[in-house]
């Protein structure tokens, strides 16, 4: 690749990835500091899991037409719109108490559903065969990133100057990301269509995309394996305390160990996967290693050698939260060019899926085993769907 196109890529992936990690600072933000909004608008902790419900089901719904405005729009000025949406939300849910919380939910959620389409497709036009894998890894490191920075800034923020500062703390940067992007839209969305359709239209679009040869079988696969990622990292914590008999500050260096296994797992295997030219393969691995992880959770008790927890723990955490970026590079694959956003947004919405249906699952299941152990090698069985599904799929051609 000439420099001239290197320094293009790094602007794009740069811009991506800002983006990712934004947005997904905002959709965490609230879940990071709990107990201090649930306590100002006069609810229990826990009804932030309703939050993040909405979040994620405006996310989904807007995912399935997000390919459409890509194509109508352009993948920048998506990306612009998603960081307004995200720096928004976080503006309106400090205003007006739990309808605040409400309508930002919907908004934030707006962004989260828009974020990936037109990543996928800003970077799919450069990006080759060789490169797909660790450049789309590279780019969703951006969700864990925004986890962390959700994870530790916010609660600081909140404790020292309360909790609308701290959300409000995020708006200048999404804004601010989005002005940035503006001198690039010109060369960056110059194949966009304003004749691509929306609404109904946009769902036919998504109708035919999804008899592309692969795309189902990876619904499949982001579906499970998202379920089993957000089921890890909800609970991992809770099971640590209750049934390991951890501490809490342990238990959460054990949820840091998972994150930070996730972020070197991402470009570990975007990087294998460039290597083989194959991500269907690496897919299958990290099915089975997701497995194994689960597997052996089942088995540790309180009296387990703490250096075989955190080793189970990173394993688990280098499969179930690292397999997204080369999921995104084989959509790239099997999708043609002018379908890689509708075929991402599709891809995107069977991931949302998975983490609206997996955790109220995973509860249910827990209430008929009463061991968080045992649900967790319960998780086994939707790795090994997501491996079978991604068994097979074929090598990339050149490009």
């Amino acid at each position: 690749m000439p420099s001239a196109g290197k320094r293009e890529l790094g602007a794009v992936l740069a811009a991506t990835l800002t983006t990712q990690l934004l947005v997904s600072w905002a959709v965490l933000a609230i879940a990071a500091m709990a107990p201090a909004v649930a306590e100002s608008v006069g609810l229990p902790a826990v009804a932030v899991g309703y939050q993040i419900a909405i979040v994620y089901a405006v996310g989904a719904a807007v995912s399935l037409i997000a390919g459409s405005l890509v194509g109508r729009l352009g993948g920048c000025r998506v990306s612009q719109l998603a960081l307004v949406a995200a720096g928004l939300g976080c503006l309106v849910a400090t205003l007006y108490g739990i309808t605040g919380i409400v309508i930002a939910s919907l908004v934030i959620g707006l962004a989260h559903g828009l974020t990936n389409p037109s990543a996928a497709h800003l970077l799919a036009r450069h990006t080759h065969a060789q490169n797909r894998g660790v450049v789309f890894s590279l780019k969703q490191t951006g969700v864990p990133l925004g986890g962390m920075a959700a994870g530790l800034l916010t609660p600081l923020i909140a404790v020292a100057f309360g909790w609308q500062v701290a959300l409000l703390a995020i708006a200048p940067f999404a804004v601010a990301a989005a002005f940035l992007l503006a001198p690039r839209r010109a060369a960056w969305d110059q194949e966009r269509d304003p004749r691509t359709p929306l609404g109904l239209g946009a769902l036919r679009g998504a109708g035919a995309a999804l008899r592309l040869p692969g795309l189902r079988r990876l619904c499949l696969a982001a579906f499970a394996y998202a379920g089993i990622q957000l089921c890890l990292m909800s609970f991992v914590v809770t099971f640590a305390v209750v049934e390991l008999q951890m501490s809490l500050p342990k238990a959460g260096t054990l949820l840091a160990s998972i994150q930070a296994a996730g972020v070197i797992g991402r470009v570990a295997w975007g990087w294998v996967a460039d290597r083989l030219q194959n991500n269907g393969i690496v897919l299958v691995v990290i099915g089975l290693i997701a497995a194994v992880a689960a597997m052996g959770f089942a088995t540790i008790g309180p009296d387990t050698p703490e250096p075989l927890v955190y080793g189970l723990a990173v394993l688990f955490g280098t499969a179930a939260v690292g397999w997204n970026g080369v999921f995104v590079a084989e959509i790239v694959r099997v999708a043609p060019a002018d379908a890689i956003g509708v075929a991402a947004g599709i891809g995107t919405f069977a991931a949302f899926a998975g983490v609206l249906v997996a955790p109220p699952l995973f509860v249910q299941l827990y209430a008929v085993t009463d061991s968080y152990s045992l649900t967790f090698g319960l998780l086994a069985v939707p790795a090994l769907v997501g491996a079978a599904a991604t068994l097979g799929l074929g090598r990339p051609g050149p490009g």
